[in-house]
């Protein structure tokens, strides 16, 4: 027994059964928590598992400074077997951890990347981890991570996908020239070995600024970077283009690519290119699409290269217009059709100042796909602005979407959207999009898995992710799920290790000098009673006495005072909370 936990409320948890987690889901209406520790947790970022489930990693506050966790969800929205309820830390290490990105390991697990500070806050340096299914860090891998690049000078926004071999291959910027932001790569195995250069190996080196990477994995253990480009900008005129590079298994630019990338985007005219975005197209090539300045409002292009460097036939070279209507189309997200094609999403200011959501479908010969009007089929055109959309494959040559809301007015939510094969809303999906969540404060930053594992309940669906900030005080990590027929917070019938009726979340603030909310989550409608005792076992306080509360989010308050309303002394306190046949306790210390 902790000396520090009084025998009274142990006695009482004790007598209490403890029932084992039921074969239904845990998803419930707005969210399940996946984090509520202290301090604030974002900057979600998700991949699937591969058994219907999701793992997440995050930017996590709980010690003062940015430290990275992550946690995985199994189907039916319960945590996985071994992973900690607040997340297994990733890294800890000094300093901040951030910008973090995750790709699939191919075992249950996943490869972390991040820029790490632990050197110094002007010399960031660029780290991957390995966490094996059951949350643990992989054989081999060192506790705090391993040191992709942590040369001089800064290293920063790194992005992470797998190598098809067990391993991850890892793009990041880097200021290491000291005369410009330039494109890095590193390959890592399973086993956190360097397949690559020590530093890493060019991706492109040529003069000014290479920004905004991303990359696509190319089947062969190599892997395709796309990046905003300023080589040929002057004092005088600024010049932003897209280019891409094709890097081999062994790191060295593959055959039919130049040293420093081939250039997607026109060589004369209007050149203000941004925001590439890249996908495989299943036969060793991809295709990037970005927005494009060409004729003074942006448009959407997009460009396919084979794995030698060449333009299939059907594209047009300087890229191929995926949506050029009125007003300004910005921020493109892609994802592969499984037809040697991509679907792009992105938002649109045709109907004009707020931002709705419209997405295309572009064949493998550059073609607008049968069934999708010719300036894109729309995703979410409510009221209010749609922000930051993130997009996966169906499987089926259609598409998942989901994005934060401004609809409901100045607090933001998280919908999403299903566009079949087609360019159709899917059968039991609504016009705008269906709510995710919709619960009070802010729900922003969205990641995003596709749900296509039969056990999962049909496939087509999506897992979702974000930072929410319902508590009123910092924001914490939820997550839904919603099926290929439209159903939000289903019934899986995947059997769950133990778990708790509901769940108690962490006090805020603790410790306090103040009132402390203390916030709980019901999945069905139970009798709740709320008590605080102090370290000998009294009662100081019932803040509940078996009050029925429905489904969703609850908060109780406790001001710091006895049932008398005295201030109660400074010291630590415990607070059980039973919902039904279940108790859970929370610590909260009082300050003077």
């Amino acid at each position: 027994m902790h000396p520090r936990i009084p025998h009274l409320v142990l006695a009482g948890l004790a007598a209490l059964p403890l029932a084992a987690a039921p074969a239904a889901a845990q998803w419930m209406a707005n969210g399940v928590p996946v984090c509520a520790a202290a301090g604030d947790q974002s900057a979600t970022r998700a991949v699937g598992d591969g058994a219907g489930g999701a793992i997440l990693v995050w930017v996590d506050a709980r010690s003062g400074e940015p430290d990275l966790y992550a946690k995985r969800i199994v189907s039916n929205g319960y945590t996985a077997p071994g992973w900690p309820a607040t997340g297994a830390p990733v890294c800890t290490a000094a300093g901040a951890q951030v910008v973090p990105d995750i790709a699939s390991d191919g075992a249950g697990g996943a490869f972390v990347a991040w820029q790490d500070s632990r050197n110094g806050a002007g010399d960031t340096d660029v780290y991957l981890q390995r966490i094996t299914a059951d949350g643990s860090v992989a054989p081999g891998w060192p506790t705090d991570g391993l040191a992709v690049c942590d040369t001089t000078d800064v290293q920063a926004n790194p992005v992470v996908v797998a190598d098809g071999a067990g391993g991850a291959i890892v793009v990041w910027l880097d200021y290491r020239s000291g005369f410009g932001l330039d494109v890095f790569a590193a390959r890592v195995s399973a086993t956190g070995q360097r397949r690559w250069a020590r530093q890493g190996v060019p991706v492109c080196r040529d003069t000014l600024d290479q920004t905004g990477a991303v990359c696509a994995p190319d089947g062969a253990g190599g892997v395709f970077v796309a990046w905003e480009d300023a080589r040929y900008s002057t004092n005088v005129i600024p010049v932003a283009d897209i280019y891409v590079q094709h890097l081999g298994s062994g790191g060295a630019p593959a055959s039919g690519w130049p040293v420093n990338g081939l250039p997607a985007t026109p060589s004369s005219g209007l050149r203000f290119a941004y925001a590439p975005t890249i996908a495989g197209d299943g036969s060793g090539g991809a295709i990037v699409a970005w927005e494009d300045y060409r004729n003074i409002s942006s448009g959407i292009y997009a460009l396919r290269f084979d794995a030698g460097g060449a333009v299939p036939a059907g594209w047009t070279v300087g890229g191929s217009v995926v949506c050029d209507t009125t007003g300004d189309q910005v921020g493109p997200q892609a994802a592969a059709d499984g037809s040697g094609g991509v679907v792009v999403v992105w938002q649109d200011y045709r109907a004009g100042s707020t931002r709705d959501l419209y997405a295309q479908r572009v064949s493998a010969a550059g073609a607008r796909a049968a069934g999708w009007p010719s300036a894109g089929a729309p995703v979410c055109t409510a009221a209010g602005e749609q922000a930051a959309p993130r997009i996966v494959s169906d499987g089926d040559g259609g598409a998942v979407v989901t994005w934060y809301d401004y609809r409901s007015g100045n607090e933001t939510d998280i919908f999403a959207q299903h566009l079949t094969g087609a360019g159709a809303v899917t059968p039991g999906w609504s016009a705008n999009g269906l709510v995710l969540c919709n619960a009070p404060g802010d729900q922003q930053s969205p990641a995003l898995v596709a749900d296509i594992a039969p056990a999962a309940g049909g496939g087509s669906g999506c897992i979702v992710a974000w930072a929410d900030h319902r508590n009123g005080v910092d924001y914490d990590i939820y997550a839904q799920r919603v099926t290929g027929q439209g159903v939000v917070a289903p019934t899986v019938d995947v059997p769950a290790g133990p778990a708790p009726v509901f769940r108690m979340l962490e006090p805020r603030p603790n410790p306090a000098a103040g009132a402390t909310a203390l916030g709980f989550e019901l999945p069905a409608e139970r009798a709740v009673e709320a008590r605080v005792f102090d370290a000998a076992g009294r009662v100081v306080r019932t803040l509940a006495a078996g009050a029925t509360l429905s489904a969703g989010t609850h908060r109780l308050v406790w001001d710091g005072r006895d049932e008398g309303g005295r201030p109660v002394a400074a010291g630590v306190y415990l607070v059980r909370l039973v919902a039904g046949d279940e108790a859970q306790v929370r610590r909260v210390v009082r300050l003077r």
